[in-house]
């Protein structure tokens, strides 16, 4: 019906103000001659005022809709007549009724000519609302094209409310794959076998990537599709092997690859897409399987995607084979490997995990010779050298018990090489220690020969009685755990500074913490020791004891500090001398899950780093030193009985890690030291502290994966930190290089890691630099920042800083530039790298 028709125009486009009809044979005229009208509408029939109709649109029928009829003589058909028109303003401003929808809506949307033998063919769909709806933004003579409409069909047929580009479609095409997706899975396929023209071009797209369109005859129709794109994800830079089984889905044209990365990528960027698909490829693609791929081409192979079931062996035979070995090759390994798995991938502890496995071994390669001359040179030793084998062995420890919350696949050879590992570091402490030990007895009087400083002389040493101090002692904090702790402290305001000093021996709390308290003398009584003549084993005691010698001055546990009110904690800081007792370490010792140690090291670097911060920042205090009691031996294994000492000749008091006994009696795999020579403890009779050669543990009531109380350097060296709220500003920033200078430009973004060159430190502050490629001097990726802040000197990985820049301009140059600079100087970069641009540049390709 043509008032219909008539009427249509006006909803297609509410702008439309007067729609202009040139009836042939006046048809149109005596179909509407009796026609009753909408209100709102004017209809009118062209009586040759040329002047006075005008007139009348633009004052009388203003706020109307018009709808002119003229004969059809009127009707300009060639440019002159049009020229000549007189409403011909008033025509190109509004539409001309044509017989034909297909040719209205190109009028409607002045799409090109060339179009219209496809928009007749397509005008149904096209008329819908939700194709109109959604190609609302395709309809200029710009943008339309047969593709966008294609596009449209197929967006429209997932349930899409905008078009998608066809890497869109193909990731969702390849969710529906999955079983919970059955029903959408038929619904879309039912309804696109309808259409023959856009089924046609979904499967001319993915021959076109793939070689292979999807398979009307099988239920999951998109199978073979995920099968070549996940084996083309791995092998696209390999040279195919003979011997390959899934050789006929190799694609070797740099375009079609370029096609795949980009659905690949795509798919990883897309958070509610990403696991379905994942999930689909594995599933979908469970015949091209990672194991035969492996053993075609090798871990060693440049795969130039990963998955998790690739990695797995891969990390596997790393780790089992290769780490002893070229433990930094295993760590170059892991750390291409985490670069192309999703940082929230559950792998990435994994990788962790070995990193910190060969950063143990790679530091045991290079400790040189553990027999030494002198006592002073193994302590200088572990000062400089071996806390780094304890530091890395803790590290690997953390790492692989967060693994161990999750099953994963090769959790038996992460059972393997730890358990490798926990032996290897016995092996390794105990002949240190042993040579240490040696040589410490062949020498005789050795501890009073060495250069450090005392524990019993803290007091005299490191306070200074016209000074407000905080002193802060932590049980257990080993020197290795003291020097992560300044990593972080490194990052505040305040300057510490860190030195070594030489606990007393039995390097046991009840001993050696009562001697950083102020006294004149020391004695045993009993198995006890007597602080001036009184054992001080209560906070009270120690408080009592601290005020003889300085009356404004009080001890306090680190529970009650960070528990009490405002009000509270500031009278306790009113004191010019605080001891603090923290003890989160030891105390984690006794409960039954031996790892708690490890956890209990990160919650007392965290707790003392904040402690410190609110000493100088809160309560307004200067002058700050922590030291601990003693540090410790932990190993996470399970010590049988023939791994422990018996004794059998009295003892006054025996532990896992020392005896103390009046007979100096040689007894076979024990050193003995007469107790005032490594301590400050007086007895009015010989008395000699035990200890096991190395790392032995002796058969006594206490624990075995952590102990203490021996003469091994992991006990004997405490920590002295010194922070004070002064410094002067750092002037210098930490360096930073570019890992690889082999850089390219993949799936319109480039990958690279930069390395903060040195830690942040007391007198290195952090850079924050900002990275992007330039085409010439023109950006065509976005800025990326990254803040160059690590106070990790000893562990490389965690200074390394991984970016991708994503393309934002076209650009068909083959050579690019990287320009990374500092944010305070813009105009000279640190870093120009030349980049390889391997990226196609396609809308939608």
């Amino acid at each position: 019906m043509v008032q219909d028709r008539i009427y249509n125009y006006f909803e297609r486009n509410p702008k439309l103000r007067v729609l202009f009809i040139f009836d042939r044979m006046s048809m149109i005229e005596s179909e509407l001659q009796d026609a009753s009208w909408q209100d709102g509408f004017h209809y009118v029939v062209f009586d040759g005022t040329w002047f006075g109709t005008k007139y009348a649109i633009e004052n009388q029928w203003k706020d109307e809709k018009v709808v002119l009829l003229f004969k059809e003589e009127y009707k300009p058909v060639n440019e002159q007549k049009r020229l000549e028109f007189p409403l011909l303003d008033l025509l190109m401003a509004n539409m001309e009724y044509k017989e034909d929808d297909y040719a209205s809506f190109i009028q409607q949307y002045n799409l090109p000519e060339k179009f219209s033998p496809f928009i007749k063919k397509h005008i149904g769909e096209l008329q819908t609302n939700r194709i109109r709806t959604l190609m609302q933004n395709y309809l200029t003579p710009q943008a339309f094209s047969e593709d966008v409409f294609f596009r449209a069909m197929v967006s429209d047929y997932l349930g899409q409310k905008k078009v998608l580009d066809w890497e869109d479609i193909i990731v969702r095409l390849i969710v529906l794959g999955l079983e919970s997706e059955a029903k959408k899975r038929n619904d879309f396929f039912t309804r696109i076998n309808k259409n023959i023209d856009v089924n046609k071009a979904l499967q001319d797209k993915l021959s076109s990537i793939f070689g292979y369109g999807y398979n009307p005859n099988t239920e999951v129709k998109v199978r073979e599709i995920a099968e070549s794109l996940k084996y083309n994800s791995f092998t696209q830079l390999l040279e195919q092997s003979p011997s390959d089984l899934y050789r006929k889905y190799k694609v070797t044209d740099r375009l079609k690859l370029e096609q795949m990365n980009r659905i690949i990528d795509r798919a990883a960027h897309d958070r509610t897409l990403s696991a379905p698909f994942n999930q689909a490829i594995a599933k979908l693609g469970e015949e091209i399987k990672e194991q035969e791929i492996i053993r075609i081409y090798g871990i060693d192979a440049n795969y130039f995607y990963v998955t998790e079931d690739l990695c797995w062996p891969i990390i596997a035979t790393a780790v089992k084979e290769r780490l002893q070995a070229d433990p930094m090759e295993v760590s170059e390994k892991m750390r291409d490997l985490s670069l192309k798995l999703p940082e929230s991938s559950a792998i990435q502890e994994v990788l962790s995990f070995a990193q910190n496995l060969a950063l143990y071994y790679d530091k045991i390669r290079g400790l040189g010779t553990l027999k030494l001359n002198t006592p002073e040179q193994y302590v200088q030793k572990y000062l400089n050298e071996f806390y780094l084998v304890d530091y890395f062995y803790r590290q690997a420890l953390e790492a692989y018990h967060t693994v161990m919350n999750n099953t994963n696949p090769i959790e038996q050879t992460l059972n393997e090489v730890k358990r490798q590992l926990d032996q290897d570091y016995a092996t390794v402490t105990n002949i240190f220690n042993l040579e240490w030990l040696t040589c410490v007895k062949e020498k005789g009087d050795a501890f009073n020969e060495l250069t450090l400083k005392r524990q019993q002389d803290f007091y005299k040493d490191n306070i200074d009685p016209s000074v407000k101090q905080v002193v802060i002692i932590s049980d257990a904090l080993r020197f290795e755990v003291a020097k992560e702790l300044m990593q972080e402290l490194s990052k505040e305001k305040h300057m510490a500074s860190l030195t070594p000093c030489l606990a007393m021996l039995p390097t046991e709390t009840k001993f050696c913490k009562q001697s950083i308290l102020p006294h004149h003398t020391l004695t045993l009584q009993g198995a006890e020791m007597a602080t001036d003549g009184v054992v001080l084993n209560t906070l009270d005691l120690r408080t009592a004891q601290l005020k003889k010698y300085r009356q404004d001055a009080v001890c306090i546990a680190y529970k009650d500090v960070m528990d009490g009110d405002v009000l509270s904690k500031r009278e306790i800081f009113k004191n010019s001398l605080v001891y603090i007792y923290h003890d989160t370490i030891d105390e984690a010792s006794h409960n039954q899950n031996p790892f708690d140690v490890i956890s209990a090291c990160r919650r007392a670097i965290e707790q003392l780093t904040a402690l410190i911060r609110r000493i100088h920042a809160t309560w307004n205090v200067n002058n700050v030193l922590l030291t601990a009691d003693h540090g410790f031996l932990y190993n996470d294994m399970v010590f049988t009985d023939k791994d422990k000492h018996s004794i059998k000749e009295e003892t006054l008091e025996k532990k896992t890690r020392y005896y103390l006994t009046s007979s100096d009696a040689p007894i076979e795999g024990v050193m003995k030291f007469p107790i005032e020579k490594v301590s400050g403890i007086i007895t009015s009779s010989p008395v000699y502290v035990a200890v096991p050669e190395g790392t032995n543990r002796l058969a006594a009531p206490g624990g075995y994966n952590f102990a203490h109380g021996g003469a091994t350097l992991q006990e004997l060296i405490v920590p002295v930190i010194h922070s004070v709220l002064k410094r002067q500003d750092k002037t210098d920033k930490v360096n930073v290089v570019l890992l690889s200078n082999k850089l390219n430009m993949v799936n319109s973004r480039v990958k690279f890691t930069l390395i903060q060159s040195e830690a942040v430190s007391m007198t290195l502050m952090e850079r924050k630099v900002i990275c992007c490629v330039f085409d010439g001097n023109n950006p065509i990726t976005e800025e990326v920042a990254v803040t160059l802040n690590s106070p990790d000197a000893e562990n490389p990985a965690n200074r390394m800083f991984n970016v991708t820049l994503n393309l934002k301009k076209n650009t068909s140059s083959s050579l690019l530039q990287l320009r990374v600079w500092d944010v305070d100087a813009p105009l000279n970069p640190l870093i120009k790298e030349t980049v390889k641009n391997n990226t196609f540049i396609e809308q939608d390709f």
